[in-house]
């Protein structure tokens, strides 16, 4: 599908789908509509801290502690942002009040409906580097107590790294609400990325930092294009009998990967070549995870004092094949230039496999007074189940086994209407990182690892809106990593101590600030680091960092003009195992603008960004110590309509 077929689709919609305007695209604004800073997306907006790679310094994603709508959720990918229209980061005082919590946060997702909506949204995106892409939505109601959303998304994107890819996805929703107070909500998405080609991995071979490669030269092999087809399932309800509410979700997540491709250069020398660059082909790869939650609550007491009891059932069953790789030695290569070598023959030998199921029945229950006070405890028992099966003779089986018990107390207290204690005390069992790609048992998934958390802090309301948390967190959980024979293993013990401060709301009318920071002292123990095989500190890991967002609607809010900026401060990153390499830190500065109009058939929204706007030249580094520069300046624009 050409590029001009792309442009036409919104326009085909709207002359087929003539409605009434009820559509929200046009409204999505990340800055207005935060809660905090810790990390909130609305649509293609996103704001905070932290996202789901990176909570405190641990991803949420990889622990598993995803959610929809609050039910349990395994996640293989991300879910798109049209389908899930929102997502918040829950920490510290947020995460007070959901059932369970778990350490290194939760990200809840939001699935879009359109019960009551009939419309039309539509949009157009010229993105970095010469992007394209469409996003149509249609929302029809089924009168006001039911509806169907559809979102159709086509994407021709240039890469920062040089080259490109294709995207297309499609996906929607039923909704309906059969009675007073309940509802129920099916959901369905595939997507499909191809024409991939696999951007450099970088790991310098020594103390010093990869030579500025010049941004957006295609370095890749052309041949190493990577292909993968990702599907999200869902049904999700909140039924109200009696005294009691019975909530629901059931998910289906899967990835197949038929082609994809590694390209490494490892031992990288200061002037940029390597002796020994390997592309690593894989293919065949599939990931499912069937997921979901069931829960009943009660709510009694009085308005004054109220007591919640809830009892959860939640469980996972995944299974996953991978391996089967061909190491592609190319040899002596540059970063510098577009080394291209003839395509192989590529011969997949057979599949590992990986089998996880996990079962677990939860009690919880919560004491509030409105204004005074709050207590939330909560106990759940689980039963743990893993087994991998190596293809190579030579390698064992891994099989797993664990009945762990975890649990959690936390509670908030009201010194003033605007002043709000909070604290905690969280043990968790969750999923441990994946294997990367360098590592000799590249894919490997250790068996799940048991974390614990503790937090405590304030939130001060301001007159007129603006919210000011400040709190403490320590987590610790086992490390895992690569050793210097790049085998992936459990290297010590890690704990996380630090101090994050948000900033949120409205500072007058029209004018919307969110701002925050984390400090973290983050550390490893045990006889890896005794010895002096790796360093006291994480690989990729910083010790601060700032953001400061600000969004300006003119005249008190009622003009069509608004203006953002956006700086996000990182400090120098820990660039290699035995700390002794640093990236340096960056500022990174975005600047933006919003013009609304009017239309007769509903409403329209031109938005406009420069990303990046320095061009600060800054160094990205994995938890594996793998080294990706920053993307350059550039601009994007979107032409944004609700008919």
């Amino acid at each position: 599908m050409n590029r001009l077929v792309i442009a036409s689709l919104p326009l085909l919609l709207l002359l087929t789908v003539p409605a009434k305007a009820q559509g929200q695209a046009t409204e999505d604004n990340a800055v207005t509509g935060a809660d905090d800073a810790f990390g909130q997306s609305v649509g293609n907006e996103r704001v905070g801290l932290y996202d789901g790679n990176d909570v405190r310094g641990f991803s949420p994603v990889e622990a598993g502690n995803g959610r929809i709508e609050g039910l349990y959720f395994a996640q293989i990918s991300q879910p798109p942002p049209r389908i899930a229209t929102s997502s918040n980061i829950r920490v510290g005082l947020s995460a007070q009040g959901y059932p369970f919590p778990a350490p290194t946060g939760i990200v809840d997702y939001g699935i879009e409906t359109a019960i009551g909506q009939t419309g039309v949204s539509l949009r157009l995106e010229h993105g970095q580097y010469g992007t394209l892409a469409s996003i149509n939505e249609l929302r029809l109601g089924l009168g006001d107590d039911a509806g169907i959303y559809v979102s159709l998304s086509r994407r021709e994107q240039n890469r920062h790294e040089g080259g490109d890819f294709s995207g297309s996805g499609v996906g929607g929703s039923i909704s309906a609400r059969p009675f007073e107070g309940a509802t129920l909500t099916a959901f369905a998405f595939e997507g499909r990325m191809w024409n991939d080609e696999a951007a450099p991995t970088i790991f310098p071979g020594g103390d010093y930092l990869p030579p500025e490669i010049k941004r957006r030269q295609e370095i890749g092999q052309p041949w190493a294009q990577r292909d993968v087809r990702n599907t999200l399932f869902g049904a999700i309800g909140q039924l109200p009998f009696g005294a009691w509410d019975v909530d629901f979700g059931l998910f289906r997540a899967g990835r197949v990967q038929p082609e994809t491709y590694a390209d490494l250069f490892p031992r990288l020398r200061a002037d940029g070549t390597t002796p020994g660059r390997v592309i690593v082909a894989d293919g065949n790869n599939s990931d499912r995870i069937h997921s979901g939650e069931l829960r009943l609550s009660r709510t009694f007491g009085s308005a004054d004092l109220a007591h919640k009891l809830i009892v959860s059932a939640r469980g996972k069953r995944g299974s996953r094949t991978f391996g089967g790789v061909q190491r592609i030695e190319l040899g002596e290569s540059s970063l510098l230039f577009q080394d291209v070598r003839p395509e192989p023959v590529i011969t997949l030998g057979p599949e590992n496999r990986d089998r996880v199921q996990q079962d677990s029945i939860g009690l919880a229950y919560s004491l509030a007074r409105p204004g005074a006070f709050s207590v939330d405890a909560a106990l759940s028992a689980s039963r743990y189940r893993k087994a991998v099966d190596f293809a190579a003779v030579a390698r064992e089986d891994v099989a797993a086994r664990a009945n762990p018990l975890t649990g959690s107390l936390t509670g908030s207290l009201y010194l003033s209407p605007a002043l709000v204690l909070y604290g905690g005390h969280v043990r968790g069992f969750e999923d441990a990182l994946v294997a990367p790609d360098v590592a000799i048992n590249r894919g490997d998934a250790p068996p799940a690892i048991r974390t614990r958390q503790s937090d405590f802090g304030l939130r001060y309301a301001f007159a007129g809106g603006l919210r000011l948390v400040a709190g403490v967190f320590t987590i610790a959980k086992p490390y895992f990593n690569l050793d210097p024979a790049l085998e992936f293993r459990q290297l010590g013990t890690t704990t996380n101590r630090g101090i994050e401060l948000s900033l949120a709301g409205s500072i007058a009318p029209g004018l919307n600030v969110v701002a925050g920071g984390v400090l973290v002292d983050a550390g490893i123990a045990g006889a890896a680091v005794d010895s002096g095989l790796i360093g006291a500190r994480p690989v990729g890991s910083s010790r601060r960092r700032l953001i400061f967002d600000v969004d300006w609607r003119l005249n008190g809010g009622t003009s069509p003009w608004s203006f953002d900026i956006s700086i996000n401060s990182l400090s120098a990153r820990v660039g290699n195992s035995t700390n002794a390499l640093m990236a340096p830190g960056r500022e990174v500065i975005d600047l933006g603008m919003r013009y609304r109009l009017g239309l007769p058939f509903g409403n329209a929204l031109l938005r406009v960004q420069v990303i990046n706007l320095t061009n600060v030249y800054s160094w990205n580094v994995s938890s594996s110590g793998s080294f990706q520069y920053e993307r350059s300046r550039h601009v994007t624009a979107s032409l944004v309509v609700d008919i």
